[in-house]
C-alpha cells in the first residue's frame, strides 16, 4: 500500500505504492501509531483531496479545532499581510496553539501548489525529544527552572499573553518537550512581533539574551532540525507538541498554497 523511508535528521517519508493513493484507506490507528514514532510524516504520491474530503481525512484521526475562520485555513503569501505567516519573510520557531485556549494534537497539511521559481521558503521542523535526550543533566535542570511569558497583539487569528514552563510535559504521551517561541526575527518587527520576559519558577528574573541565545543555538543544530522542500502533492501530518516548526526567508517568487487543519 506504501513505503516508508527515515527522512534526516527525523520524520518519514510515506509514498504510495500502485493504485493505493488514497491516504484515507491508511487508517486513524496506523497514522497515530506512525505519528508517534516519527514526530513529523510527510505523504507524496497520494491523490489530491477536495476541501470536503480533506477534512473528513482529518476528522478521522480526532476532533477538529475551530478558529474564527473555521477548521481549514489557507496558507499563501499575501502583499500587505495582517500576519507574517502570509509574507514572504522568516517564521521565527514556534508551537501553533500557543495563544489560544486549547493546542493542537497534530497539524495538517495539504499542499495544493509549490513552485520553483525561487529559493527558500523551507518549513522548518525540531525534534525537542531529541534535545532533551541529548543535552547534558546540569543543563536539563536548569531549563526546568525557566518560566517563560510572551505576549502579541491579536492582528489576525491568535493573540494575547501566555505563561509556560521551557519544559513541560506532552500533554498525550508524558514525555518530555521544550515550550519556546523564537523572538528574535527581523522579518517580524512590523507585522505581529512577540514580546517575552523570562524569570525563575521563584518568579526571580533571568538575564533573558544570554538565555534565548543558548536556546535558539541548540534548536537549530542540524542534528535536531528537518527541513522541508514542498512539492505540490504533498500531505504531513505533525506531532505539534514533541515539534517546534518555523519558515525559512522565501527568496524570489516563490508560489505556495497550504491548507493547515488542526486536529485535537
Amino acid at each position: 500500500m506504501f513505503s516508508i523511508k527515515d527522512l534526516s535528521p527525523f520524520g518519514a517519508l510515506i509514498t504510495a505504492s500502485g493504485d493505493y493513493d488514497n491516504i484515507n484507506e491508511i487508517g486513524a490507528d496506523v497514522l497515530n501509531n506512525l505519528l508517534s514514532q516519527y514526530k513529523v510524516l510527510v505523504f507524496r504520491g497520494f491523490k489530491a483531496l477536495p476541501d470536503p474530503q480533506y477534512i473528513n481525512f482529518c476528522e478521522s484521526l480526532g476532533k477538529l479545532m475551530y478558529w474564527e475562520f473555521g477548521a481549514l485555513l489557507n496558507v499563501k503569501m499575501e502583499q500587505d499581510p495582517k500576519n507574517h505567516i502570509f509574507s514572504k519573510g522568516r517564521v521565527e520557531l514556534h508551537w501553533d496553539g500557543a495563544f489560544a485556549k486549547q493546542t493542537p494534537r497534530i497539524n495538517a497539511f495539504q499542499c495544493t501548489v509549490s513552485s520553483e521559481d525561487g529559493r527558500g521558503g523551507e518549513t522548518l521542523f525540531v525534534d525537542t525529544t531529541r534535545i532533551l535526550k541529548d543535552i547534558p543533566s546540569s543543563q536539563l535542570e536548569d531549563w526546568k527552572n525557566i518560566k517563560l511569558s510572551y505576549s502579541t497583539e491579536k492582528k489576525a487569528h491568535y493573540g494575547g499573553s501566555i505563561d509556560v514552563n521551557l519544559i513541560e510535559n506532552h500533554p498525550h504521551k508524558g514525555h518530555s518537550v521544550i515550550r519556546f517561541i523564537e523572538i528574535e526575527n527581523e522579518d517580524n518587527q512590523e507585522v505581529n512581533p512577540v514580546q517575552l520576559s523570562i524569570k525563575d519558577l521563584n518568579h526571580q528574573p533571568i538575564e533573558s539574551q544570554e538565555t534565548v541565545q543558548s536556546i535558539t543555538e541548540i534548536l537549530y543544530d542540524p542534528k535536531y532540525m528537518y527541513q522541508h522542500q514542498w512539492v505540490s502533492g504533498d500531505y504531513m501530518l505533525i506531532d505539534n507538541n514533541s515539534v517546534l516548526h518555523g519558515r525559512a526567508k522565501v527568496e524570489g517568487n516563490v508560489n505556495r498554497h497550504l491548507k493547515r487543519v488542526h486536529i485535537l
